[in-house]
């Protein structure tokens, strides 16, 4: 299906949190507030950063590193530390610039919030709390780190539900089209993706991110856990449940990722991709075809256009084919093309069962959508292109359209709202102190 059927679009609502020094609950809304150093209860700390004046401690930055190397599986080495230290730095920042825009609008979390965010997160790791406080502990992670975590992430996906949920609508057009894409590629491959995400959001920080990209894939390879390494480096809204995707069809994903996706057997992870906002590290977790049922019960009605061919110089009349492939988007046009060629033919099967089919041309046709044209092949005939002209599919393999709509509803909500906290950073006022 869709990326986001798999789960509501609270899911897809971003939930990537860090820890912000000076934040405090009380009376249930988010205040502001100093590090303790500031109001006199202890001696100064250096500051690791300030955001809108705001200070990052470096405390802070250390415990959110230790978070990060325990839970990831990384080797905690002085190399993988200062490699990451800016990534992480960034996190924080930008999970204070998610912090202050919560609390200017007023979000309320409530310490009972967190401490439901806490629960929820050990069982995820199938602990009970005390066995998850306990793994902190022994990973030398402060529960009062994560806690801050988990208050950035609860404040982020409030305020997203707030802002940008409300403004998000989609029409009864744009689901019936998403159902007929669904209807045109069952039984083609659909993939279980998961991706680390890392922003570029302007030149200067090109090549530090490129360097963490392939130091993490480095590691995931070394045994690290991707999901737990998408908690903890991805900027993507789905972070905190492993940089999850869900299923995706081919076309969902840009070019260069649709075509990484598709190279990928199930359990490999790609090297990082650049793509158009920054890189991606994709990792295929599963592989099935489109709809529910059996595939082979999918009928389709195949059409296919035959070029003669000059055994003498067969590869010319590979390229007219090729190009003929290339512009044709539906059986009509085969059709005008095979009258524009002296001595090409043309024509249409009628709906047959892909089952029913032999099995060197279902194994073809059964990966096409309507309209898409096969790459050229010699047979004995000529050069052939085949089509599928028609597909229908079973009843009950087309989810229902009000899963479709919410699912383009998520994905629709997840590039504002990185827009959002793309615009909050761009008119922060960031003062680096390492």
């Amino acid at each position: 299906m869709i990326r986001t059927l798999r789960q509501s679009l609270v899911r897809h609502l971003p939930t990537a949190a860090a820890a912000l020094c000076g934040v405090l609950l009380s009376a249930g809304v988010l205040l502001a507030g100093r590090p303790a150093a500031a109001q006199g209860q202890g001696p100064v700390e250096r500051a690791a950063a300030l955001v809108n004046e705001e200070v990052i401690s470096m405390s802070d930055l250390m415990n959110r590193l230790q978070m990060a190397l325990s839970s990831s599986g990384l080797p905690d080495t002085p190399e993988t530390r200062q490699r990451l230290l800016p990534q992480v730095l960034r996190l924080l920042i930008d999970e204070v610039l998610q912090i202050q825009e919560a609390r200017r609008l007023e979000i309320r979390v409530t310490e009972q919030d967190i401490d439901r965010a806490l629960e929820n997160l050990a069982q995820q790791n199938r602990l009970s709390l005390g066995e998850f406080q306990r793994l902190l502990d022994a990973s030398g992670v402060p529960v009062a780190s994560l806690r801050q975590q988990l208050l950035a992430s609860v404040a982020w996906s409030r305020l997203v539900q707030r802002r940008i949920r409300p403004t998000v609508s989609v029409s009864d057009d744009e689901v019936q089209a998403q159902l007929e894409r669904i209807k045109a590629n069952a039984g083609k491959p659909e993939y279980l993706v998961s991706e680390i995400f890392l922003a570029v959001d302007d030149d200067a920080n090109e090549a530090e991110v490129s360097r963490l990209a392939d130091r993490l894939v480095e590691q995931i390879a070394g045994g690290a856990n991707f999901g737990a390494v998408a908690r903890q480096f991805s900027q993507s809204a789905g972070a905190f449940t492993g940089g999850d995707l869900g299923w995706l069809q081919q076309g969902q994903l840009e070019q260069a990722l649709d075509t990484a996706v598709q190279q990928l057997q199930p359990g490999q992870f790609s090297r990082p991709i650049r793509g158009v906002n920054g890189y991606h590290i994709l990792w295929l977790r599963d592989q099935r075809a489109v709809a529910a049922g059996n595939p082979a019960d999918i009928q389709v009605a195949v059409g296919q256009l035959v070029l003669p061919a000059d055994p003498a110089n067969p590869a010319a009349g590979l390229e007219a084919a090729r190009q003929i492939a290339q512009e044709a988007a539906s059986c009509d046009a085969l059709s005008a093309a095979a009258q524009r060629i002296p001595g090409a033919q043309q024509g249409q099967a009628a709906l047959t069962r892909l089952g029913d089919l032999p099995p060197e041309i279902s194994s073809i046709v059964g990966a096409l959508g309507v309209g898409t044209p096969t790459q050229p092949f010699l047979t004995d005939r000529g050069i052939m292109i085949l089509m599928v002209c028609d597909r229908v599919v079973p009843e009950g393999s087309i989810p229902p359209a009000d899963q479709v709509r919410d699912a383009i509803a998520g994905e629709r909500i997840e590039m504002l709202q990185r827009r959002y906290l793309r615009d909050l950073r761009r008119d922060a006022t960031i003062e680096y102190r390492l």
